[in-house]
């Protein structure tokens, strides 16, 4: 057994997860937990159809992971111990991979374990010395290695499909995230609408990814009541038009000078 807390922890999880059971009851509830999960949906089609289907479903469902002990002390992002009264904590949250398809599946088909992941994003935030909401989220860490703060996008979506969460606290983590001046360009695309070229490989894409976050956060500040956040970020979303040029018909990056 393992866990990030302790030893004693880990030793609470064996006991609690294996006691009195062989090697073969534990296979076989396994065996039952994934045909539970998989059994959401019902398609026709050839066997291997069947068999890319629900291996493309079983591939949804491994991760994001919990991430606690059974009496749900987990360690935080600042390398504390936490608890987790209320919620499931999760991790591995590679955003920039899931936010478009994965995320959004779990608010349609997993909507109580979507908010639990987004209950552990808000966490994070809070948690961390940055103040900022993941970006890709492992294991009391973050390996910061992707271009925009797309947990906005998963808190919006999950906000919007109606799930149980303080959409006050949620907009104030997606705020705080995206006034992060001293990361990829942020303090820049503040300033000049865009990311510049000059200290950015990835530019346009970048400045692509922010004003689609951007937008994110607008539509939550409507739905919060939060009327001037949400004017703010209507403007920060139309950046996007910035770094378009007509003569191309493409997105294309723009110099620090212009």
């Amino acid at each position: 057994a393992i866990s990030a807390v302790s030893t004693e922890g880990a030793l609470k999880n064996l006991r609690a997860e294996t006691a009195g059971k062989s090697f073969d009851q534990i296979a076989c509830e396994a065996e039952d937990m994934w045909n539970k999960e998989l059994s959401m949906f019902e398609i026709e089609g050839t066997e291997d159809q069947k068999a890319m289907f629900y291996t493309s479903l079983y591939h949804t469902m491994i991760n994001p992971s919990v991430y606690m002990d059974v009496d749900g002390s987990y360690r935080g992002l600042d390398h504390n111990i936490h608890k987790a009264d209320d919620f499931v904590n999760y991790t591995v949250f590679s955003l920039w991979d899931t936010y478009r398809a994965e995320h959004p599946l779990m608010n349609l088909i997993q909507p109580e374990r979507s908010a639990d992941m987004v209950m552990s994003m808000i966490r994070h935030q809070q948690q961390s010395v940055h103040g900022m909401l993941p970006i890709w989220s492992h294991m009391a860490n973050d390996n910061w290695c992707m271009s925009g703060y797309h947990a906005a996008s998963v808190l919006a979506d999950a906000i919007a499909k109606g799930a149980d969460i303080n959409k006050q606290e949620a907009l104030k983590a997606m705020v705080t995230t995206s006034k992060v001046g001293y990361l990829d360009g942020i303090g820049e695309y503040m300033e000049l609408g865009y990311v510049p070229f000059d200290m950015s490989s990835t530019a346009a894409s970048t400045t692509l990814e922010y004003s689609y976050d951007d937008w994110t956060i607008y539509q939550t500040a409507l739905n919060a009541g939060k009327n001037t956040v949400a004017e703010e970020y209507k403007q920060r979303a139309l950046n996007y038009q910035r770094i378009y040029d007509p003569a191309i018909g493409f997105a294309r990056p723009r110099y620090k000078d212009g």
